[in-house]
């Protein structure tokens, strides 16, 4: 059951949550520990909804699929029959009736309707009738939930809105989430033509696919600095995302080097790795640096303490991740 919950994707949800109470701090809003906590166990419920949504619905893709990566390809659990497919499928039902539960409880019309979006979107992302990452959809859902949905739940439960800062600052967060599902997708390509899966890549093509993937990279960055331009968004802020600017550099060489094209799995992994830890990176920069500028303007101590202590068990445990995945390239 670990294998097939993928567990280590959800580290990434530390982030946008973060980022989102942050903002609500940089803005003024006394931080709620209470729902904080809410926030943050609402993503991991939904994120591990969907993975045991997707091994299910996603079997026959993933049966199909023998270019695989760490990153890519699935858990494996239920290819490898490890794990019988009709308990992937009740997993999610059950924790798609916590979720459910936590939209409930939420205080407000707004964060009840936000979650109750990001919950549909999540189950609907591989499951009939929707099947969203089957219908070119799914790269955009993958984002809009990500660096959308989630964050902006947690932001109206402590600020009661979305502040305009958080839209600015996860706009082009976005835009390379949608990149970085396209990565992951292009190593599937040819397994999801076979089902059917028509991903982005498998709509478009793989040359076309990778000329979107590399011309969103400076989209990114472009709409950053133009949000810093018009005040929009904090020096501090922009400088610490800017600074995640290299790794984009070393994915658009990567793809025109053509590292996904053959659809090795030792050189798409090093690649799918980078293009999912960018989006990471780049919000755990934003986070950084939305706390950096609270300290400048005086903001709470204790609220900047707890937000520092997040970003640095986000930092520690990235750095046991890089180490695992550095020792086992090393074992290829």
């Amino acid at each position: 059951m670990l294998r097939l919950a993928r567990l280590r994707f959800l580290l990434y949800n530390l982030l946008p949550v973060g980022l989102a109470v942050a903002v609500s701090v940089h803005q003024g809003h006394p931080i709620n520990l209470t729902w904080y906590a809410v926030a943050q166990l609402f993503a991991w419920t939904v994120h591990l909804m969907t993975h045991f949504c997707n091994e299910y619905f996603d079997l026959e893709a993933d049966r199909a699929n023998v270019f695989f990566t760490p990153w890519t390809g699935g858990s494996r659990a239920l290819v490898d029959g490890m794990v019988a497919p009709v308990v992937s499928l009740g997993a999610g039902f059950v924790l798609f009736g916590l979720s459910t539960l936590m939209v409930a409880a939420m205080p407000s019309l707004p964060a009840r309707l936000l979650a109750a979006t990001a919950v549909v979107l999540a189950w609907f992302y591989t499951a009939p009738p929707g099947r969203l990452n089957y219908r070119g959809a799914g790269e955009l859902t993958v984002a809009a939930i990500l660096n959308g949905l989630w964050p902006a739940v947690a932001v109206v439960l402590q600020a009661g809105t979305v502040p305009w800062l958080l839209v600015a600052v996860l706009t082009p967060t976005a835009v390379l989430q949608v990149a970085r599902m396209m990565v992951m997708n292009l190593g599937d390509r040819r397994s999801d033509a076979t089902v059917g899966k028509r991903t982005l890549p498998v709509i478009l093509g793989y040359r076309p696919a990778v000329r979107l993937i590399i011309a969103a990279q400076p989209l990114a960055y472009g709409m950053v600095t133009t949000f810093a331009l018009l005040g929009w968004v904090p020096w501090l802020v922009w400088a610490a995302m800017a600074a995640t600017a290299p790794l984009s550099v070393w994915l658009v060489i990567q793809l025109r080097r053509g590292a996904m094209r053959d659809l090795d799995p030792v050189r798409m992994t090093p690649v799918v790795f980078w293009a999912s830890n960018h989006v990471s990176l780049i919000v755990a920069a934003a986070m950084l640096g939305v706390v950096l500028d609270a300290i400048r303007r005086s903001a709470s101590t204790g609220a900047l303490a707890v937000l520092g202590a997040v970003l640095a068990g986000y930092a520690l445990l990235f750095a046991h991740r890089l180490w695992l995945a550095r020792r086992a390239s090393a074992t290829v």
